[in-house]
This record gives C-alpha cells, structure tokens and sequence, in this order.
C-alpha cells in the first residue's frame, strides 16, 4: 500500500492539472500532544488536499476566485441496484470507459463502489462485492489508469482485496465500525474518508444537525488511533438523517469545517436534490448544492456527473449558481 503522502506526490507529479495553490496552511495536527510523531512533509497537492478552516472564508464568499479548488470525486456504481445508475456499469468493459470519462470530465479521484447503499437496499457478500470489483481494477491497473481510486465499502475483507489490486483511498460508509475494518484502516497509511452514516442516525427532533455531527466526531476520532492527516470527514447526507437534518447540515457547514479535516460532501443524485427541486434535473441541482458547499468550506464534492460542476468551477466569474444558470450549462452541454 502506498503511503499517503508518496500516494499524493505521484498524483502530483503524475497530473499537471490537479489543483494546486501555494499559500501557507494550518494542519489539524499542530497541536498535538507532545509525543505524536510528526507528519512528513507534504506536497502542494497534499496540502490543498488537506486546506483547513483557516483557509475558509465566510460563507457564500463574494470571490470565489481566492478559494482552493475543490477536488472533484467521480463516482463508478458497479451494482444492478443503485438507485440513479444500477446495472449500468455492471460490465467492467462499460465501466473502464465510464471510469474514463469521468476523468476525462475533471475527475480528481475515482470512487467505486460494488454493493448498493440505498434505502431497502439488498446487502450483499464480502465475495460478490469482490467479484464486481476487482476485474474493474485489474482492467484499470492494465491500462495504466492514473487517477487515484477510492473503494466505497464497508467491509474489511472487500477493501483489502481492493488495495491488493490498486485502491488508494478507503471510503466508509459504516465510518469503521464493522468487523476488522478498523484494524484494516489501522494498517496503512492511507487516506481514510470517516463517514457519520449508516452506522449512526439522528433523532429525528434534533434541529441543530451539523453541531451534534461535529460533537460525534470530536469524540469519536481519537479513539481510532490514526494519523490524524489521514482522515477526511462526511457528514453522511442521505443516511439516517431526515431532509430538514439534510438542508440544515448544507445551510451550516461551519461546525464541521472548524473541526480543521477536509470536508467530503456526496449529495449527488440523493432524495434531497430530488426533494428541493423536483422538476429540475438532477444532476444539475447535485452541481448547484455542491458548488454552494464548496463555497462554505467543503474539499471534496462527490458526483456522478461532473461536467455541470466543472462548467461552474470554469465559468469567467464563478457566479453563484441558480437553477436558471444551471438550465443555461445544461444547453451548453447538449
């Protein structure tokens, strides 16, 4: 397994068109207890990566030009179930070209996933997962794929397999709560995304969603005995949350961002895109809320299609977006 920072050089080196900016930053681990190793040295991709809340501005920043890019997630579902895309790239022939065409549309990391996490959803083995997944690695190693990959699951046994054939990054749904997966996490030295998700739920009455989120992950993180610059933070929207939870969470990121790790943000395609806009596209509205977290703070926008936020990122004034501009890139693109 690569180490995380060898892991971000080589995306560095690898990819000149990674975002990158050079300004002096903050890392949640400065203050650690005396004791703790120090973290190496960190590239410029690292640390863009890994821009904290010093770096935030308030909220709905008028310039959105003196913000760091956000690092865009593709999404890759290789189950027959998915909610938005299932049985679609369930071929690896179908989803090597998808996986190139995300990046080929601005992905930064490829995240691919092999059992569906949707309400009701069928849960599957640790070997059908496997199954899925690897022959979509194997094709991807083979063809040199460069873009790190980030393996969407929950399972100990599935996401070592994973790594076994090119994974990079780990991405938990159940934030590390299942069987072996923590001592998995605990291995490496690898980027973790640490998900409040389906492993915890809110009551339903809690009307301050984003603080009680940052609370559980204030007390949960030490307790894993990980290298704090390896995990990047998700507050979980679509999981175990009600919509009003869900838009407060959006409408007040600043609990989570102060926390001082890269904020994840995956709403693509979920009930509550479809819940605010109905009649509007959905991948356009995923784009709008995305880029609108991306101006509070959040790092990582998680997506199933890219280009609407790739056309917002590149507009001349990055204005802020509506559904009317947003109807306005979705001619562009046709």
């Amino acid at each position: 397994m690569k180490k995380a920072t060898q892991l971000f050089h080589t995306m560095e080196k690898n990819n000149p068109d990674f975002p990158r900016h050079g300004k002096i930053i903050s890392t949640p681990w400065k203050n650690s207890p005396p004791d703790t190793p120090s973290p190496q040295k960190f590239s410029t991709l690292w640390k863009t990566f890994f821009h904290t809340v010093e770096n935030v501005p308030s909220p709905l920043n008028p310039e959105p030009r003196t913000l760091p890019p956000p690092l865009l997630m593709g999404i890759l579902n290789l189950t027959p179930d998915s909610f938005s895309d299932g049985g679609k790239y369930t071929d690896p022939a179908a989803a090597e070209e998808q996986a190139h065409k995300l990046v080929a549309d601005g992905a930064h990391i490829l995240d691919i996933g092999a059992e569906s996490t949707r309400p009701g959803h069928d849960p599957v083995s640790a070997q059908e997962e496997i199954r899925r997944l690897l022959p979509v690695l194997d094709r991807l190693a083979a063809g040199n794929f460069k873009t790190p990959i980030s393996i969407d699951t929950r399972k100990a046994e599935v996401a070592r397999a994973a790594f076994d054939h090119g994974a990079h990054i780990l991405n938990d749904v159940a934030g590390l709560t299942a069987p072996g997966m923590l001592p998995f996490a605990q291995s490496g030295d690898f980027p973790v995304i640490l998900m409040h998700g389906i492993a915890n739920t809110l009551p339903p009455a809690d009307t301050t969603p984003s603080e009680t989120i940052a609370a559980w992950f204030t007390s949960y993180i030490p307790a894993l005995n990980l290298a704090p610059e390896r995990l990047i933070l998700d507050p979980g929207l679509g999981f175990g949350l009600t919509r009003e939870q869900e838009t407060a969470i959006l409408d007040n990121l600043a609990p989570l961002t102060a926390l001082g790790w890269p904020l994840l943000i995956g709403l693509s395609r979920k009930r509550l895109v479809r819940h605010l806009h109905p009649d509007t596209d959905p991948d356009l509205v995923s784009a709008q809320l995305s880029y609108t977290a991306w101006r509070n703070g959040a790092a990582i926008l998680r997506l199933h299609n890219l280009r609407p936020i790739k056309q917002m990122l590149n507009a001349p004034s990055r204005p802020f977006p509506n559904l009317e501009y947003c109807r306005t890139i979705s001619l562009e693109m046709e």
